[in-house]
């Protein structure tokens, strides 16, 4: 039983350090980096510093 149970254990560790390492190579190897596109920014003076709001928002 034990046996079983420790073997359960490490399957499921091991299944979960593969499933983060995917995570992070698919991080930094992403299928497609999209255009960064410019946006034009609103100035509004707030309180105790200007706010920069996206134009149209």
């Amino acid at each position: 039983m034990r046996n079983t149970l420790a073997l359960g254990l490490i399957l499921l560790s091991g299944m979960l350090l593969l499933n983060s390492g995917y995570d992070v190579y698919r991080c930094f190897v992403p299928k497609k980096i999209a255009e960064p596109v410019p946006v034009r920014l609103v100035r509004i003076e707030g309180k105790n510093c200007p706010l920069y709001y996206p134009e149209g928002q």
